[in-house]
Order: structure tokens, then sequence, then C-alpha cells
């Protein structure tokens, strides 16, 4: 039995078509808002909801359907009754949801249990918002390939390995689609993995006797380039100076994984060959010949390395105490960062130079989330003083 289903993902998708202002305070703002900005907000409003008429008659309860057809569902107009019942009902979906994906959670954690630690280290971390780069199938085992970028891993590049499979279901998968939500689950026999995709949509399942994986990071240099936004403007040679000689690595193509033997001026391969022209890199790795364009491949971003190197570990370094407020009110961000980090290591410590600090604070548009974060938590820890709460008191709790 799965928690996990395609419906229930739908279902909760178009409870949260037509999200609406939650109070007559927002609403004012927002009409105030479009006034200045010259544009009819009901207008507006009205095309959102012709837009997704169709599908909230589906899903909604018949008590909100008169408010859909006369048009007021998500207008100003609608009885503050009905909007907080609609925004009840809207809540009560993403908390049905939520207990569907923490029950798909505590499924995976408990099922990866029995499963090689190298898998146990890929789900120990999610997979959401990443990619699948490559599918590779032999016998009766496949292999996915995976691109991390922009998701909620500290590990780059993923190779999953499916193994003895019994079952798949005929949706079929395709590279460039994004994994949203996923259940691994212990069989009788073996393991059963389901996923749901996008781009395109799909609920894919496979039951396998085993799995395997491998995973590999981005070199410190490469996330420091990145940060920078100054990747394309590397040389390649320049930047194989940067890495570290101690290090293993491996040339991870689209098409192919090969693990460098050498890196000092150029890039070798073990079994293999790298040839750079003018517009082209061709590798040869495997008995094949793989041709890249390098205006739309860049050889940066295929060195990936077996070791994790924390990017943002300066971050977590201590301010010496008496440095904590001037650096945490001052204007540069790296030290402004890590005062803050230290004062949430140690709140009931550095309490007076906290609540010195909050006090201190301006709260702007820009820093007002952040504003928010640390004050609620040094609220939960209980060391705000009560002129500092009174300050915060519309962003606390």
């Amino acid at each position: 039995m799965w928690n996990l289903t395609s419906e229930s993902k739908e279902e909760f998708l178009k409870s949260s078509l037509l999200p609406i202002h939650e109070s007559d305070e927002e609403w004012e703002y927002a009409l105030k808002e479009a006034q200045e900005e010259g544009f009819d907000l009901k207008d507006r409003l009205q095309e959102e909801l012709n837009v997704v008429k169709d599908e909230l008659r589906q899903i909604l309860p018949s008590s909100f359907l008169p408010y859909v057809e006369n048009g007021t569902l998500n207008q100003p107009s609608l009885p503050v009754q009905v909007r907080e019942e609609y925004i009840q009902w809207m809540r009560e979906k993403e908390r049905d949801f939520e207990k569907v994906l923490d029950a798909a959670h505590e499924q995976t954690q408990e099922s990866v249990k029995s499963l090689p630690a190298s898998v146990q280290d890929v789900f120990e971390e999610s997979l959401h918002d990443t990619r699948i780069e490559r599918i590779q199938r032999e016998e009766n085992s496949l292999h996915l390939y995976i691109n991390t970028d922009g998701g909620f891993t500290t590990k780059s590049f993923i190779h999953l390995s499916f193994h003895d499979v019994e079952m798949e279901t005929d949706e079929s998968i395709q590279v460039g689609q994004w994994i949203i939500y996923y259940e691994l689950q212990k069989t009788n026999d073996g393991f059963a993995l389901r996923i749901l995709f996008e781009g395109p949509d799909a609920e894919w399942t496979i039951r396998m006797k085993g799995m395997g994986a491998a995973y590999y990071f981005r070199p410190m240099p490469y996330t420091t380039l990145q940060n920078d936004e100054k990747i394309e403007g590397t040389d390649l040679v320049e930047y194989l100076s940067k890495l570290n000689p101690e290090f293993k690595y491996w040339f991870i193509t689209p098409d192919v994984i090969c693990p460098i033997t050498s890196i000092s001026e150029r890039i070798f391969l073990e079994n293999g060959n790298v040839v750079f022209t003018e517009n082209h890199m061709v590798l040869l790795a495997k008995n094949q010949k793989f041709i890249y364009e390098l205006n739309d491949y860049n050889p940066i971003n295929f060195i990936y390395t077996n070791v994790y190197e924390d990017p943002y570990a300066h971050f977590s370094e201590p301010v010496p105490v008496d440095e904590i407020e001037e650096a945490a009110l001052g204007e540069e961000l790296e030290l402004q960062v890590r005062a803050w980090n230290t004062m949430y290591a140690n709140p009931e410590e550095l309490a007076d130079i906290i609540n010195r600090v909050l006090w201190k604070m301006e709260i702007t548009e820009e820093n007002e989330m952040m504003a928010s974060v640390y004050s609620n938590y040094f609220n939960n820890a209980g060391i705000l003083t009560d002129l500092v709460k009174e300050k915060y008191r519309n962003i606390l709790g």
C-alpha cells in the first residue's frame, strides 16, 4: 500500500489553485497598491478565477460552488465567513498532503536501512528538484544518473542502480524529468520505489531485488567560482591548478563516467582521452567517441570528486564576543552572517547582546524575513526582553 500517489499530489495542487487574501487588512493593502500602480485588481482576479474555474468545480465542496459561478470567490466582496471556511479548507488539504509526505518519508527512512550504506547516504538528504540526466538499461538492471544542481542535497551527481528488476510501470521516464516526491518500500523479496516526476508529469514505480548508489561532489573551487558567477570566464588550465591533487576526480558527461588519473595541466582519463579543438571537446572512452560543442558544454562542469568540502564552513566560524554587536549591525555581509550564526548558536550566553542588536536593528522590507526568523527563534529560547518583544510584536509567533 503506497502512501504517495499522483492523485494525492493532484488533489493538493488543485486545492491551492486559487489563493485569496486572508484578512480585511490584506484586501485593503492590495486594493490600495493596485490603485497606486494603475490597474483594476478586481478585473485581474476575475481573469485568474476564469482560468481555473473548471478545475475548481471538480474538487471544491458544493458550498463554495455558488461563489465560483458568480465570480466572487477571490473577490473582496466574498462574505467573511465563507472566506474563513475556504481558507480553512485549503489548509486542511495542505495538512492532508503533508501527512502523505511524512508517511512516505518515514517509510523510506525505515526501508533504506536494509540497503547498502551508499544508498542510505543518498536518501539521508532530499532528492526533491533533482533531474534525470541519463537512463541506462542492461538486461534486467536499470541505471539512473541524476543531476542535483538546484536541489536540496550536498551531493552534486548521483548514480542509482536497480538490480534484478522485477516490475516497472508502463508510464515511461525520460531524460530531463524532475524528481518531485518519492517513497521507498521494503517488500517480501526486495524493494520498491515510487517517484512522482514533473516535466512531464508521471507516476513511476519499480520493483527490484536490490539497489546500489554512487555519488560525487563539486570541487570547492567550482562552488566558489559559481557563487561569484565566474565559471564561464575561467580557463580550464587555471581551474585545474586550483584542484586539490590529493583528491580523486571523475569526468562525468551526459554520456559517460570516467575516472581521472591526472589533472596537471590537462585531463588524463583512465582508459580514455579528452581532446580539444577550437570549437569542440572530443571524449574517447569505453570504445566510443563523444563530441561536445564548447559553446554548449564547459569542461569545468564535468569534473567531480568524491570528497565533500563545505563551501560555507567559514560562515560558522564564531565572531569574538566583543565584536558581535558591531558585526551583526555592520555592512560586511560575511562578518554579519557569522555574527548572527554565533548568536543563534549561543542564545542564553549572548542574551544581552542579542537584545541590544534586535533593539537597534532597523526592520526593512529586505530584512523582514530574516528578522522574523531570528526574533522568533530567540523568543522561543525565552531570552527576549519585554521591550524587544513589543518592537517585534507584529512578526512574533
